[in-house]
């Protein structure tokens, strides 16, 4: 009989066991986005010797081990990082995996304290722009409540004008179009590109009027002119799976953006899609890990706004620019996390931006003065409807009522002219055009 430690090992599947824990914690609803807060009570789980917070897949996984082992402290790190500073994990404790994604086609080690990285996605390509594909280690990280020395934690304590502060300027400074006309219900309209809320004084608290705002700002967050995201632009129904995973990815986005800013959440408004979610999450293992990207990716790009209403805002995603005089925001992919745009124009860029300009033109006398005029995204953007007019550089396409896509003639595989109903759909920094056939799909995406 063979030595039993020779026995080949069965590999543990990283991602199947964070799928299962969160699946446990959302059939006994105790999933941390199920549960109230108070302000000031949850923060997202960060590195205290780097000070920075761990994100995506990463961050839930941290969040549904604190939940189920009743850590109350956020931080989290190595056994190295808590040796270098005098602490010791106490005996018996066991460590949690994370995910480590290193980028850069480097040779040497991923440093010892796991960064936050966006995770490639099962079934794509990973290899980067230089040919190196990202390296995938797995680490191992305590909980401040198993360290024995760690300083005591200092928790958020805002005030409830802070509180609600906070949450106007979110919703102020993302530029959103927000009606309070509805008695009992609130949703985003895609096809006009609105929300739709009850007045403030039929919510019982800032923390649910706050936390319904924020979830459809989420949603709000997806449309084709901003991050385009295909479970909010493919949705057709409410029977879609994408409409599921859409709902998710929402909830997730304003649970982040409610510990960001210390804003209490209250998660009755959302609770009646937790079924479907069960459902997406045990059908791939990887669906938490896309829901969690997203919602980062969304709560990254409003806290943006809302950090910096000036000109210019900058992500390790994107760049997003706001119109002087408008409010037209702008966002554009950049193709690392490292790279930094020039505001200063070559005399090429000013003549593109000149045309720029010219369509925005195009679009107010088209759609009103208050039509915003949006860049595509033109790594995998899609875009539907009618042609409405053409630049030196630029072809307008009609959106919404209210808002268009100026699209750079030398990306378009071929010419289009002003009255034709396409689709334009990027791959690459090239986009192909065919025939938009009207679909359910433009019907508002509402809960």
């Amino acid at each position: 009989m063979p030595d039993a430690a020779a026995q080949p090992q069965t590999k543990r599947d990283f991602r199947q066991e964070v799928t299962d824990q969160i699946i446990e914690l959302l059939e006994k609803g105790t999933a941390p986005w199920q549960k109230p807060w108070e302000p000031g009570t949850f923060q997202m789980p960060l590195n205290p010797t780097s000070d920075k917070p761990y994100r995506g897949g990463n961050a839930l996984h941290l969040i549904a081990v604190a939940a189920k082992n009743g850590y109350q402290d956020p931080r989290w790190l190595t056994y190295r990082q808590a040796q270098e500073n005098g602490w010791q994990v106490k005996k018996g404790e066991k460590g949690t995996h994370i995910e480590y994604w290193q980028f850069g086609g480097k040779s040497t080690a991923a440093p010892e304290s796991p960064s936050p990285s966006p995770a490639a996605e099962p079934g794509t390509d990973t290899r980067e722009r230089n040919g190196h594909a990202p390296i995938h280690r797995i680490y191992t990280v305590f909980n401040a409540s198993q360290i024995e020395g760690v300083p005591p934690l200092q928790p958020k304590q805002p005030q409830e004008w802070e509180i609600v502060h906070a949450g106007e300027e979110i919703l102020r400074n993302s530029g959103a179009t927000i009606f309070h006309d509805q008695a009992d219900r609130a949703y985003y309209n895609r096809r006009d590109d609105e929300i739709h809320l009850p007045p403030t004084e039929a919510f019982k608290s800032p923390a649910n009027y706050y936390g319904t705002a924020l979830h459809e700002l989420a949603h709000w967050s997806g449309h084709p002119s901003r991050l385009n995201r295909a479970t909010l632009n493919e949705s057709t129904s409410f029977a879609d799976p994408n409409y599921a995973k859409e709902e998710l990815r929402a909830e997730l986005a304003s649970v982040f953006l409610a510990a960001e800013r210390g804003i209490p959440h209250d998660p009755e408004q959302h609770a009646a899609y937790v079924g479907a979610w069960i459902n997406a999450l045990r059908s791939d293992k990887n669906e938490i890990f896309r829901a969690a990207k997203d919602a980062h990716t969304a709560a990254d790009f409003l806290l943006e706004l809302e950090r910096a209403p000036e000109l210019r805002r900058e992500s390790s995603a994107q760049v997003a620019a706001l119109e002087p005089g408008s409010s037209t925001v702008n966002v554009t992919a950049k193709t690392t996390a490292t790279e930094h745009r020039n505001t200063t124009a070559a005399p090429a860029e000013q003549e593109a931006a000149k045309s720029l300009v010219a369509a925005q033109e195009i679009a107010k006398r088209t759609l009103g003065d208050h039509a915003r005029t949006y860049e595509p995204d033109t790594g995998s953007g899609k875009y539907r409807g009618e042609i409405i007019g053409e630049t030196d550089h630029h072809i307008v396409q009609r959106l919404s009522p209210r808002s268009a896509a100026a699209h750079p003639k030398h990306l378009l595989a071929e010419p289009v002219a002003a009255g034709q109903n396409v689709l334009v759909a990027y791959s690459n920094q090239l986009a192909q055009l065919k025939p938009n056939h009207s679909r359910e799909r433009d019907k508002a995406l509402a809960r």
